[in-house]
């Protein structure tokens, strides 16, 4: 992988709401009115973290009729489970 994409995702995973969105994506398939709810922030808050995260190739979002659900892309899993395999492992 390429160093601009590490450091994209590094970048990407610094801010607490997103490092906590990933952590949510880890386990499911998630919409944006769950994000809202666990977070506690507003729809254009989770909108622009889920922007970051999809520029990092570390999330996407899947039209499922008017719900638009996020997901950890499956070519970036286990690249995304290797982050969290460390010091995020849950206990």
């Amino acid at each position: 992988m390429p160093m601009k994409d590490v450091v994209r995702i590094f970048k990407a995973l610094a801010d607490p709401n997103r490092l906590r969105i990933m952590l949510l994506l880890r386990r499911r398939e998630i919409c944006v009115c769950e994000i809202m709810f666990v977070l506690g922030i507003e729809q254009s808050r989770v909108s622009h973290h889920m922007r970051v995260l999809r520029d990092a190739g570390i999330a996407e979002d899947v039209r499922e009729g008017r719900w638009i659900i996020y997901r950890v892309p499956e070519a970036a899993r286990g690249l995304v489970e290797g982050l969290f395999a460390g010091a995020l492992r849950e206990r």
